[in-house]
């Protein structure tokens, strides 16, 4: 379900999550993904990243993206809580690994113009097939289903719990890794170090 590695420096992340969210600075919300996204490893630390700390004009301002942990695995992410704002940066980082997770409320606007703009980065350039790592985390599904319906091939199914999102999460991320490792070894040449590093993350993800 993901699209070939730049691998010219495995050590770089190139894999970004890109959070776009009304309610993103507000310590009560998102508490389990918010630990998840710790500067250290361990899942159980319950303090947000620095990004997350920030009100929504210095997010709004924000130009480039935070090097972070992700349950233990270098990630880049970058939090938005203006659509058009988030959407020029996802034209801006289509060399990317996109994961995207949005609201109900805010995806409803934010999604149409995605797929508009940069569809793309959520189409497999290999298989040519869409997968799915738009992720909606709602109260309400049934408020948004009518929405979420046009684009059920690049949307995974939708989250009310914060929870659940995040174990799919690192599911779908740590299959990206796998299926990036086999192809980076059935290159000519093959990329041994590069593969290998995506197994090891691929590993500590699964071991989440």
């Amino acid at each position: 379900m993901c699209n070939d590695a730049l691998a010219s420096n495995e050590e770089t992340p190139n894999h970004m999550i890109v959070w776009l969210d009304f309610h993103i600075g507000r310590r009560e919300d998102y508490q389990r993904l918010k630990a998840a996204f710790s500067s250290t490893a361990n899942p159980n630390n319950v303090n947000p990243i620095r990004l997350i700390d920030k009100d929504d004009d210095a997010i709004n301002r924000t130009v480039g993206f935070e090097e972070v942990k992700f349950e233990g695995v270098n990630f880049l992410l970058a939090a938005f809580t203006n659509v058009e704002c988030c959407v020029e940066f996802l034209q801006n980082n289509q060399d990317k690994k996109i994961f995207f997770i949005t609201s109900g409320q805010i995806g409803r606007a934010a999604v149409p113009l995605i797929m508009l703009r940069c569809k793309n980065i959520f189409i497999d350039p290999v298989t040519n097939e869409p997968y799915q790592s738009i992720y909606v985390f709602c109260h309400d599904i049934n408020r948004n289903a009518d929405w979420m319906r046009q684009y059920l091939d690049y949307l995974a199914p939708p989250f009310v719990f914060d929870k659940d999102l995040l174990l799919r999460l690192i599911r779908d991320i740590a299959d990206c890794f796998v299926v990036e490792s086999k192809r980076l070894l059935a290159a000519k040449p093959p990329n041994n170090s590069a593969a290998y590093n995506r197994l090891n993350w691929a590993y500590t993800l699964y071991d989440r």
